[in-house]
């Protein structure tokens, strides 16, 4: 069996309101001998509500526990030009791994996504994969304009939500070596067997030993002891995968977030939920 890389979607603590760089630092100091990598100012990170100057602070920590092959910095906006801020503080920092969503709010063409691709690319100066969210970006890129988009230089994507059922067709549109990562925290199994390359994981970076161990398994080709990964995977994403603040809640009981709000517009669990929460943790943590 192909290990999968294990990527961690950070969540951005916060304190009265503001970027809790202790809370960020202890989940990253936690995580680093445990996954493969950290995702950092992507969704699961609320990037659409933070300040150029918070991105830059939450990369610069991830580069210093981390170092630069294994953070790879969301750089994604709506606009090109908010994308080159970002992207040059990002290199400015040492980042060399760089994804961006496709141009958001107003929908893009394939011709528009190429554009905004391949000007990020030019700037990063490293290796930089599209972000395919269609449920949130509203833009989709559809496999059969993958060829099209190529050309802006991009290595591979990141799928999520929808986007994440079509990995094989993503691969059959891709050449060979292409990198894939899927959203789903739940479908390694499956994303590995098309071709993949692993998942960028929001709940393994609330309870990251499931996947630490799903991929050690496949790595040692142990099938019993993936498939019984997988089976505590399966438990935990549904409680954990349906909302930032469940991930910022089992953070929270395991003393790694103080459990402030989420600063967008997300509803904090109720009690039932965060009974199952703490029994997702407890589960994951054995």
């Amino acid at each position: 069996m192909t290990a999968p890389e294990i990527l961690s979607a950070l969540t951005t603590p916060f304190t009265d309101g503001e970027v809790d760089s202790a809370a960020m630092r202890a989940n990253l100091d936690r995580l680093v001998t445990l996954v493969d990598g950290v995702f950092v100012g992507g969704t699961t990170g609320e990037y659409p509500a933070l300040t150029t100057a918070e991105h830059g602070s939450l990369v610069a920590q991830a580069l210093e526990v981390f170092g630069p092959q294994r953070v790879v910095v969301h750089v994604g906006a709506p606009s090109t030009r908010q994308a080159l801020e970002l992207t040059r503080q990002a290199r400015d920092l040492g980042a060399t791994r760089y994804a961006a969503i496709t141009p958001y709010y107003i929908p893009a063409t394939p011709r528009g996504i190429l554009r905004h691709w391949a000007a990020i690319n030019e700037e990063c100066g490293g290796e930089l994969y599209g972000y395919v969210y269609p449920d949130v970006a509203v833009t989709d890129l559809k496999p059969a304009d993958l060829p099209e988009v190529l050309k802006s230089g991009i290595a591979g994507i990141k799928v999520s939500d929808s986007a994440s059922r079509r990995v094989v067709e993503y691969l059959d549109n891709a050449p060979e070596g292409f990198k894939l990562w899927s959203g789903n925290d739940a479908d390694v199994p499956a994303v590995m067997r098309a071709g993949g390359t692993g998942t960028v994981s929001g709940v393994s970076g609330a309870t990251p030993r499931p996947w630490a161990a799903l991929r050690d398994a496949m790595r040692d080709g142990d099938e019993a002891a993936a498939v019984a990964a997988q089976a505590v995977i399966a438990q935990v994403v549904p409680v954990l995968g349906s909302s930032i603040a469940n991930l910022k809640h089992a953070l929270h009981l395991q003393g790694l977030d103080n459990g402030e709000p989420c600063r967008m517009s997300i509803d904090q669990p109720d009690g039932q939920t965060m009974t199952r929460i703490a029994a997702a943790v407890d589960l994951a943590n054995q």
